[in-house]
């Protein structure tokens, strides 16, 4: 028993994996599977956020500063070519 403890033991060094090598991998696959929901999810929430800003840029009484190129409304930051 003693010798087969030994050769199993030996086997994991022979492929140069170990438990923590498959740990870690299982981690890391986990950990991208993780950021690529995250990412999904801010930009279902990025999309929703730009739907929200125009409607308050619709509905907004626009008051715009100019400069020579564009202008810029300082209550909805909505900015606006001048150069047709």
């Amino acid at each position: 028993m003693k010798g087969l403890k030994k050769k199993r033991m030996n086997s994991g060094k022979r492929t140069g994996k170990s438990i923590n090598d498959s740990d870690e991998r299982e981690n890391s696959m986990n950990r991208v599977i993780q950021i690529k929901v995250e990412m999904k999810q801010l930009e279902t929430q990025l999309e929703q956020l730009k739907r929200e800003l125009n409607i308050y840029r619709e509905n907004c009484n626009h008051e715009f500063v100019k400069n020579d190129y564009s202008q810029q409304c300082t209550k909805c930051y909505l900015i606006e070519s001048l150069q047709w």
